[in-house]
This record gives C-alpha cells, structure tokens and sequence, in this order.
C-alpha cells in the first residue's frame, strides 16, 4: 500500500550493505516516496544501475560542486558552528584521519596522509562536506544510513528531518533502527525509563553480540597467520598502487604491514605479565576493557571522552587497598599500541593485565565492579547483576540504576565510595536487567543472516522488507 503523502528519503550507499541499502531504497520508491542514492562512488552508482535499472535518482557525493573560494571558508566554517551550536575542532576529532591526533591511546595506529594536512586544509574539506550535504538535504524528510555521520545528522536534525541507522542493539543477532549519533533511539530510551517490565516474553537471557563475535573468533595470534595476513596486505597495496586506484590521502603504502607482525609481538608480552581469574579470586575485581581503536566505538560514540589511560588512573587513585583493577586489551588492538603503554599499565600499583585469552564474562562475574567508555561489555555488566561505572554521556546503560556515569576523578571516587559503601540490594540488580533486556529485546528484531551479507552486491529484497516494517513499527509517522 502506497503512502499517503510524498515524502523525500535520502539512503546513503558506502562499501558496506550495498544490496541491503539498494533494496531498502527499492522498496522505499515502491510504496510511494520520493527516492534519492547518495552514493559514496561511481562504483556504487554501477552497482545500483545493475540492480534496479531505471532507477534515475542517483548523486554521487564527490560529484555534487561547492562553488565557495578559499577566502569564504573561515566565514562559512563560522556559519556552520553558530547555526548548528557545535565547533569545528568537534567534528574534525569524530574523523578517523583529521582525528587521529586525539588518539593518545593507540601510538603505532598507521599514518592517514589527510592527518597531516594544515588547520585550513581540514577546515576546508570540512565545510565543503557540509555544505554538500546542505545541498542534498534542503527538502529531505529522513535519511537512511547504516553509521550515523555526525556532519549529516547534525544538518537534517537542523531541518527537522530524522535521521535512522540499521545496526546492532548487541544481543545475539537482533538488529534496531537508531535515531540519533550515539546507537540508540527515542523508543529504545524511552522503554529503559519505564519501571514497569510488562510483557516476560520480552525478558531473555543475554546472547553475545553476534557481529562482534563473528569478527573476534576469526582472531589468531601465530607467526605463520601474521605472514599470510601480511602477504595479502603486500599484494593488495602493491597492486593497487601500481593501477593508482589507492584511495587517496588515505593510509599510506603498507602502512599497515607493520602493525600485523607488532600485534604477535604485543600479545606474547602481554601474557607473560598476565594474571588468570584463578590468580586473583582472593581480591576484589573491578574489571576495564580497553576499546578498538581507531573505530567508531570511542570517536563517534563518546566524543567528549576517549581516554582509557586516564580512566584507569582515576579508578587506580580512588580504590581501596584491598581491590585490583583488571585492564584486557580488545583482541584487534594489539597492533596498534606500543610496549610502552602496556608497561605503563603494569607499573601502575593496583593494576593488573588480564590473560588475552580469558573470556570477558569469566572476568565479568568474578568482578565487584565493571568499568567501561563505551562498548558491550557494560551492556553485559548489567546482564550479570554487576555495578557499572560509565565513562561514556552516550551510553543507553546510563539509565539504569545500577550503572553510574562518571566524567572526572571527583565523579569517579563518589561513584567508587557509592557502590563499595552502599551496594545495590539483589532487587535492583534483577529489576536493572529486567528493564534492559526488555527494552533490547522489544526495541529489536531478529536478523541473523545481516552480519554475513556486509559485503553482498545483490539486491537483498527480504532483508530490506523485514526492516522496514521494523521501522514503520517503530516510527509510524514516516508513512503518514
């Protein structure tokens, strides 16, 4: 059934879900809105031709001209930060190149050519990116994408549009529509502020992220994976740099290479000054997760915290003798830090190095208190009926009564004092993770067959239906 009203629907196409979107946008056009592809490339343009021929409606971002001379930028950039209540310096920090120098936390992550650009240079390429999207944007309704991109969302928020991402609510393999930058929803919020669980149906034992598991148990720390991983990443570069179809000011030229090897080195020291669960059993636990960097888990998602070093530190001062902090390093990082910051960890008097191949939850349920920026493992935290201290403003967990979120030491020692002095009774625990795994599990749909199709360059009509009935569940003023 068509809709009653045209509405305008932007759906952005990069590398990833390329048929899913295709066919979201297929479907979309079918039911009566008007239709526009931003797509990243040519090659995504291609694609949609071959998959929905006819369908004429296509701009390629880099195509669209910004017609504004130099002398304007810093007039425009301006503009921008007073119409939109932000700064420049914050969104050039949410960038993975322009802000790979706030990553203070990942010394050895490979140089992005665009990284070293002057001020002016990155302010410029900025603005004409907003400025693209102004342009595309000026009579959308929403917009459909699969990673909220601050820049975008900032713009159709200013227009009153919405803005809908299709990713992981991080419970097995249901997937949920987020509405805003942080990957989560006003539906979502606004069922983890309800003190009432009215349906047990929607109470369920927690189930690992399925797309973070997918890509972690491919993980192997052996000189003979690192050479092949190695191998491939020559091939590729070398091949690519010979046809001059590089992306440009990207990574440099093997930047890569050495991280491969770096991260078998790093992972042998970590376990030689590792602890097990066993070693530690007599001591009070408070369990920290260190985050895949450079990823969108701290830059997009806590933008006014990314810090984990310092994060330690506060918990370190504010503990008592009788407790130990146990940090694990998230498997993919270990090619992009230096020995240096592990030694750091371990000088450190309270803190310990958990053993790289202990399961997270082994340490989860042995842990008084499980700290974290953002990521699963305070989503888990809550699940095992144990305190959070969180250092992300972002986090749906925020709302609940057993997780407190802490932004500075004095925040932190309170939070710290609160939860050893005045622990939370079992019933708040239950009615903690009674509340989340409703608000998961009501606010979701099951998907399965979506983390193996990233890369599918075929129209995935099913996948598209199932979540737009999702969203149209969720939001049914879109159809209106």
């Amino acid at each position: 059934m068509k809709i009653k009203n045209t509405k305008k629907v932007v759906v952005y196409i990069a590398s990833e879900q390329k048929g899913f979107l295709i066919a979201i946008a297929d479907q979309l056009s079918k039911i009566g809105f008007d239709v526009l592809i931003a797509a990243q490339d040519h090659n995504v343009k291609k694609l949609v031709n071959r998959l929905i021929p006819g369908f004429s409606r296509v701009e390629v971002l880099a195509d669209i001209n910004v017609d504004i001379s130099d002398s304007d930028i810093a007039t425009e950039a301006m503009r921008i930060e007073r119409e939109y209540d932000t700064t420049m310096a914050i969104l050039l920090s949410e960038d993975r190149a322009f802000g790979q120098g706030y990553l203070t936390n990942v010394e050895k992550v490979p140089d992005v050519i665009r990284a070293w650009w002057p001020f002016n240079r990155k302010i410029s390429n900025l603005v004409k990116n907003i400025k693209r999207e102004e342009m595309l944007l000026g009579d959308a309704d929403f917009i459909i994408q699969i990673w909220p991109n601050k820049a975008r969302t900032m713009v159709i928020n200013a227009l009153n549009g919405k803005s809908f991402s299709f990713t992981s609510i991080k419970h097995g393999a249901r997937m949920f529509w987020s509405d805003n930058d942080y990957i989560t929803s006003s539906c979502y919020i606004e069922r983890m502020l309800s003190s009432v669980v009215s349906n047990s149906e929607h109470i369920r034992d927690y189930e690992v992220d399925r797309g973070g598991d997918i890509v972690l148990s491919r993980v192997n720390f052996t000189y003979k994976k690192a050479l092949i991983k190695g191998l491939s990443i020559l091939f590729q570069d070398t091949q690519q740099h010979i046809r001059g179809i590089n992306k440009k000011n990207s990574y440099r030229y093997l930047g890569w290479l050495p991280s491969v090897f770096r991260s078998i080195s790093n992972y042998l020291y970590v376990k030689h000054y590792a602890v097990s669960v066993d070693s530690m059993k007599h001591l009070n636990i408070v369990y920290f997760t260190l985050h895949l960097e450079p990823e969108v888990a701290l830059q997009y998602f806590s933008p006014e915290f990314t810090n984990s070093m310092e994060a330690i530190i506060w918990i370190s001062k504010s503990l008592p003798v009788n407790y130990r902090i146990v940090v694990k390093e998230h498997l993919l990082s270990y090619g992009v830090r230096s020995k240096w910051y592990y030694d750091q960890l371990i000088k450190l008097p309270n803190v310990e190095i958990s053993d790289p191949d202990i399961n997270s939850w082994d340490w989860i349920k042995e842990s008084k208190i499980v700290a974290t920026i953002t990521g699963t493992v305070g989503q888990e935290a809550v699940h095992f009926k144990k305190p959070v201290l969180s250092f992300g403003k972002h986090q749906i967990i925020n709302h609940l009564p057993t997780v407190q979120y802490v932004n500075n030491y004095e925040t932190t020692k309170t939070a710290i004092d609160k939860i050893i002095n005045e622990p939370y009774s079992e019933d708040i625990f239950t009615e903690s993770k009674n509340i989340f795994s409703y608000a998961q599990i009501e606010s979701s749909i099951k998907m399965p067959e979506y983390e193996y199709d990233i890369k599918s360059s075929v129209l995935e009509k099913d996948m598209a239906k199932k979540a737009l009935i999702h969203l149209f569940e969720e939001y049914p003023d879109l159809k209106k």
